[in-house]
């Protein structure tokens, strides 16, 4: 089925209201720094940003029916 072609990303960020981008494509976590997505199998590009803060970004690989955690702290310029 379609499903089977995707994993899950669980992006945890600080400070919470930080902008993540995945591919990019922006998100605002909904809920408290904490955001899941279902993705496409293969590497992924993240990128955490906040005015003061520096920027984060790496890739990930997403593996199918698997889910994947990332927690990126910013630190402050």
């Amino acid at each position: 089925s379609q499903s089977d072609q995707y994993g899950s990303l669980a992006v945890r960020v600080q400070p919470m209201d930080a902008e993540v981008l995945v591919d990019g494509e922006s998100w605002q976590s909904p809920d408290a720094g904490s955001l899941t997505l279902q993705l496409s199998e293969g590497v992924h590009r993240i990128e955490v940003r906040k005015q003061g803060y520096r920027t984060y970004s790496a890739e990930v690989r997403v593996r199918r029916a698997d889910s994947t955690a990332v927690n990126v702290s910013l630190s402050r310029q």
